[in-house]
């Protein structure tokens, strides 16, 4: 028994093709496989959306590491510190 499958050409023609051929079945494209490489980068996409936005929330409400700046003093060529 042979296997036939329909073909759509999306480029060029298929007259005078003879002899065997390769069959591509592209899951790549389809997000809806659990592994494909197009669901892996979206959900790659989101989650580091996720997290920088959720970094950058923690980052504004944390109080700073150091306190503010104060103008040097005490020494040369400084004034004295108040």
């Amino acid at each position: 028994a042979d296997l036939v499958f329909d073909v759509a050409v999306l480029e060029g023609s298929l007259t005078g093709a003879t002899g065997p051929a390769a069959v591509f079945i592209d899951i790549i494209g389809r997000p809806i496989t659990p592994l494909s490489f197009a669901g892996v980068a979206r959900r790659t996409a989101y989650r580091a959306a996720w997290y920088r936005g959720a970094a950058a929330t923690a980052a504004v409400a944390a109080p700073p590491y150091y306190g503010p700046y104060s103008e040097p003093c005490g020494y040369a060529p400084y004034p004295p510190c108040r």
